[in-house]
């Protein structure tokens, strides 16, 4: 769902307006991960990485915890019942754009949580810095999860957030919850909760 920043807001709309329906480009393609370098290419230039006023990642992990399916490496079982209130399984969506992705569903409350790991773009938080003010009724912060540089991204009045989170320069994880509009409170609470359970299954992963 990275794609130069802007695709975190019409992702939302998109899951706002379908809830399981994401906005992307086409399926992700399969084989091996690019490898990382500290340059990427985009259009016709090239920028060093992290840029956009992005900042850098201190203490990054490797990119293989995201070579996995998201469906089975983002979040446990327990995870997403504690989440959604319900066990739900995951299920890939082949529409998403950045990199593989998963999608849960509680079809009684209609909250949904979607994970992605951008390693199609390999922009990292980069891609999702604005270059310019948020546009009106955009809601856009910087904050940490786990100790990693993040953003979280919601419109007013919040019925969907989308935390971003890098986890090296060029990579990130899009932690995504839809919630219904009586649901009250702020989405990007729960979403930020979310995100944390996301990187700490990761950092296991790596053994950190």
């Amino acid at each position: 769902m990275i794609a130069q920043g802007s695709s975190v807001v019409r992702r939302g709309a998109a899951l706002g307006v379908a809830v399981l329906a994401v906005a992307g480009c086409g399926p992700y393609p399969p084989g091996p991960l690019p490898s990382p370098t500290t340059t990427r290419t985009i259009g016709p230039t090239t920028q060093v990485l992290p840029y956009a006023g992005a900042p850098a990642v201190r203490d990054p992990l490797p990119v293989t915890v995201v070579s996995g399916d998201p469906c089975t490496t983002a979040l446990t079982p327990e995870q997403v019942r504690h989440v959604l209130g319900a066990e739900v399984t995951g299920k890939r969506d082949r529409n998403e754009s950045a990199g593989p992705a998963c999608l849960w569903e509680n079809p009684a409350t209609a909250r949904t949580i979607l994970v992605a790991y951008a390693t199609r773009h390999r922009q990292g938080l980069s891609a999702v810095y604005p270059s310019r003010p948020p546009e009106e009724g955009r809601v856009w912060r910087a904050l940490e999860v786990e100790g990693f540089p993040a953003v979280a991204d919601t419109r007013d009045p919040p019925w969907y957030c989308t935390v971003t989170v890098g986890l090296a320069d060029d990579m990130a994880v899009e932690v995504s919850l839809v919630g219904r509009a009586d649901d009250g409170g702020d989405v990007c609470v729960v979403t930020v909760r979310t995100a944390e359970l996301v990187v700490g299954t990761l950092r296991k992963q790596a053994g950190r």
